[in-house]
This record gives structure tokens, sequence and C-alpha cells, in this order.
């Protein structure tokens, strides 16, 4: 399996970047957006540097991963833009939320980097486990739109 490539996904919601980061930085309600996600233990109160224990299901599978947090950046702190990023093992890729005012409320764009060199370990657990990389890589983007349908659901409904 050669590398995965950068996925990325986005939407506009009418909401304040406050409301939106309120939102994207509680990591126990990312759980019920995100359809691979069970649960992201934070070992201790997000920010950047923080650890978290992490447990993924596709189907049938479910498997562990770790998180450490590399951006956390409340809106409040940077004009109204705002990020949230987290690398991953044991794919050492990065998931992101970066956070942009726009006219009309506020763009979110989620993104994993890619996926260069994966272990074995990753190799043989996406090609028997996940069904393939490529076919992983589809419902991943998939996830990361529902995952946004969601989030802006969740914030228009309560601003």
């Amino acid at each position: 399996m050669a590398g995965q490539p950068a996925l990325e996904a986005e939407i506009e919601i009418e909401a304040t970047p406050d409301e939106v980061w309120a939102a994207v930085s509680d990591v126990d309600s990312m759980k019920s957006r995100s359809p691979e996600l069970v649960t992201m233990r934070m070992l201790g109160k997000p920010k950047e540097g923080r650890r978290s224990l992490n447990i993924n299901r596709r189907k049938g599978f479910a498997w562990p991963t770790t998180a450490r947090i590399t951006r956390w950046k409340p809106p409040a702190n940077d004009g109204g833009s705002g990020a949230f990023a987290f690398h991953v093992w044991p794919t050492n890729v990065e998931w992101s939320y970066d956070i942009e005012p726009t006219p009309s409320g506020v763009r979110v764009v989620e993104r994993r980097t890619a996926l260069p060199n994966p272990s074995l370990t990753v190799r043989l657990t996406a090609r028997w486990a996940l069904g393939g990389a490529d076919v992983h890589d589809v419902e991943l983007l998939d996830g990361m739109n529902a995952t946004l349908a969601a989030l802006k659901s969740e914030v228009e409904t309560s601003a």
C-alpha cells in the first residue's frame, strides 16, 4: 500500500466563531457527530500537548488510537479564527478543524493529513479489517461531511 492522500471537507455555519469553537472544542461531544469515533478520553483539560485515548469503530471492528493535541487556538485569541488539531498514532496523521469568519458566519474546514508511509500494522488493519485503505478513505470523507453537517445543525439550532 502506497500512501493515502490528504482528505478535506468544509461547511459554512451561520453562527459566531465563539459559538462554533464551543462545539468543535468540546471533545466529549465529538463521538455524537463522528460516525467512526466511539470515544475520545482526554487525559485532563484540552490544551496543546494534552493526550487522549480513543476508540474507533467501523462495522464490527473496533480499534484504539492515541492522540496529542498539536493546535488549540480559540477564536478569541486570533481575531475570530480558531484551530483545533490532533496527531493520531498509529497512523501518524493529523486531524484538524479550522474556523474562519465569513461575512455570513463561519467556515469550518476539517482535514486529515496525507498518510505517506503507513506501518505494517496500519497496512494490515486497513486491508483486512477496513476493506482496504481506498475504501476506508471514501468512508472517512463521507464521515467528515456527516460530522460537519451534524456540527452545523447543532450550532445553528442552539444559536
